[in-house]
């Protein structure tokens, strides 16, 4: 999966040309693909319990698949929006199969083994980015995206047949039916999720804000040659590649809370001093701007390593909640708040340019290491 859509969000500033659109608008466009995430987290958990995670995950892939070969193929500012909705809608859909999958693993292993998980989306992430900056000056937007999105679908396919099989859904199911899925969520596992969504939306809006705007700020603002703008993106990923698989240990010596904090005020500190040191480097000295920059975006890289997958992991866990719907409540919160996030970022980029809107994401996840300590199981009492 992260093979599949990297390549995409390193081309963004071709396909952003091709539309003709100005950043404003296309991070507008972009939004509906929030609403395509809501839809795919309303959707999610009754796919889930019809289909089960793993032929949910081989099914959703075809869409996930065909919607990042059609960003290649945009040449008008209308097929935007309707590209990121089906992007947004099957994603989400994806993801809730594949988390669902990741947090029974992990309760079976019975140690943190989740942001593990996510480190291979990183390495699949950092191999296409790479690949794309090899390729952006001598291959089309357009096939190679489609020969990207090929290999992402087709390895999918071969690789889901090793997902847990669909009695292991059931056997969650049984594990945790005191609150089953038509019922209210009790009110303090109702408050504790909507702490754990907050916090995990402000880390997103700073994740995804880089595949949305990184190889677009580079280009457009440091004035980086095509190719050479995909550093930012794969220097974000090469630094989650090794936060990921480091965290799990973290996680079991220091708790979840506690890595989240020192992560949120790391990456998010670091990544704003990095774009205002940038940004005054701009004007005369572009590549000491381009060093500067990629040392912040694998600062961020490193603090927002853990956010996705602990995240993921405590609502996952929540005793009593089967944890498709848990992860439904968490990606559907989310995707509410990040495409005001979103909506935030466009704005700021059209009244102030893109630079000072970036200012945004590095603050969110500020906000979602402040957050950390709302991440206790004392709260659940």
């Amino acid at each position: 999966m992260g093979v599949t859509v990297a390549a995409t969000a390193a081309r963004f500033a071709e396909i952003k040309n091709h539309t003709h659109s100005s950043a404003a608008v296309f991070g507008y466009c972009l939004m509906v693909g929030n609403l395509g995430s809501i839809t795919g987290n309303l959707l999610g958990s009754k796919f889930v319990r019809r289909l089960g995670t793993r032929r949910t995950a081989q099914t959703v892939v075809f869409g996930v698949a065909s919607s990042q070969i059609a960003y290649g193929f945009l040449n008008q500012i209308w097929q935007i929006p309707i590209v990121a909705f089906v992007a947004g809608l099957t994603y989400a859909i994806m993801n809730i199969a594949c988390n669902s999958q990741g947090s029974m693993i992990q309760e079976r292993m019975g140690r943190s083994v989740f942001p593990s998980f996510h480190g291979a989306w990183s390495i699949g992430a950092a191999s296409a980015s790479l690949v794309a900056g090899l390729l952006a000056k001598h291959v089309s937007v357009e096939w190679h995206l489609l020969g990207n999105s090929l290999i992402g679908l087709f390895g999918c396919i071969a690789v889901s047949r090793a997902l847990l099989p669909r009695e292991i859904d059931r056997q969650d199911v049984e594990l945790n039916a005191e609150v089953k899925h038509d019922e209210r969520l009790p009110a303090p596992i109702n408050k504790y999720l909507w702490w754990v969504s907050i916090g995990s939306l402000l880390a997103i809006i700073s994740e995804v804000s880089v595949g949305d705007w990184s190889s677009i700020y580079l280009k457009d603002d440091l004035q980086i040659p095509l190719g050479l703008n995909t550093l930012g993106y794969t220097c974000f990923v090469l630094a989650q590649i090794s936060g990921r698989f480091a965290v799990g240990k973290l996680i079991d010596k220091h708790g979840i809370p506690k890595v989240i904090k020192i992560g949120g005020l790391l990456g998010g500190f670091g990544y704003l001093a990095g774009i205002l040191f940038a940004n005054t480097l701009r004007t005369s000295h572009h590549y000491l701007a381009l060093i500067v920059i990629c040392i912040a975006y694998f600062i961020l890289g490193i603090g927002v390593s853990p956010m996705p997958p602990s995240y993921a992991s405590v609502a996952g866990s929540i005793p009593g909640v089967p944890t498709a719907r848990a992860l439904m409540r968490l990606g559907l919160i989310s995707s509410v708040g990040f495409l005001i996030g979103r909506f935030i970022i466009s704005s700021l980029a059209g009244l102030f340019g893109l630079p000072i809107a970036l200012l945004f994401p590095a603050c969110a996840l500020i906000g979602s290491g402040l957050l950390a300590n709302r991440l206790n199981t004392s709260h659940l009492k």
